[in-house]
């Protein structure tokens, strides 16, 4: 993995506010992160895109903020993607912090193992972060406007709660061709507080595979 990390690592700008995305992927590179702060004596801080990656961001002693004037790159995992860039996202939980960082940002970098990559979204779980009020009725309506199947996601303790206190349902839609269109309609709903799909934003995608070696696909310049 140490090549993707390097590749990442080369978005880090001294002096700077940087997001910094959830999943496994994020949580194997910061500490490799940290390492390469310290060797360079890098003067950079971090908006978390939740509660778990700001604690293991302190945990490894980086500088946490909720604020910035410019947040120049925000650094993140991918539940799916294509080679077009576009990225769904919020299997951990954490799906409205990570729209708020990369909406925020100038740009979203990915990282996201190799199998990951799709051809569509067809029939693929897209996470919808909902509002706990009258949330039946939201997912009613979501599934009898968009024909989509519906589950509600459940935690130890009953239907899971996202940072910001929100139900998620994560919902599968028969051949969804314009991801841009299914986005705004979800948002059209009273109740969706925010989707999965990240459509806005990505520049990078690094695609690696068990041994590390890694594809990028880029934004068209």
């Amino acid at each position: 993995m140490n090549e993707v990390y390097d590749a990442l690592n080369a978005f880090l700008e001294d002096g700077s506010v940087m997001g910094m995305g959830s999943g496994s992927t994020i949580e194997g590179y910061i500490p490799y992160m940290k390492e390469h702060v310290d060797r360079y004596n890098l003067d950079v801080a971090f908006v978390p895109t939740s509660e778990k990656t700001e604690a293991h961001l302190k945990r490894h002693g980086l500088n946490v903020v909720h604020h910035a004037e410019r947040m120049p790159v925000t650094i993140d995992g991918a539940d799916r993607f294509n080679e077009a860039l576009m990225v769904i996202k919020g299997g951990g939980g954490s799906l409205l912090r990570e729209k708020q960082v990369g909406y925020f940002s100038d740009q979203i970098v990915i990282a996201a193992h190799q199998d990951k990559r799709v051809e569509n979204f067809s029939g693929i779980v897209i996470p919808v972060e909902i509002n706990t009020y009258l949330y039946g009725m939201t997912v009613r309506t979501i599934e009898r406007d968009f024909e989509a199947q519906t589950e509600m996601r459940t935690g130890a303790d009953g239907l899971f709660i996202t940072d910001n206190g929100n139900h998620i349902v994560d919902c599968r839609f028969n051949d969804p061709k314009d991801m841009d269109h299914l986005q705004n309609g979800l948002l059209a709903i009273p109740g969706v507080v925010e989707t999965g799909i990240f459509n806005r934003k990505v520049s990078h995608i690094f695609s690696f595979d068990d041994q590390g070696a890694y594809q990028k696909y880029e934004k068209d310049r």
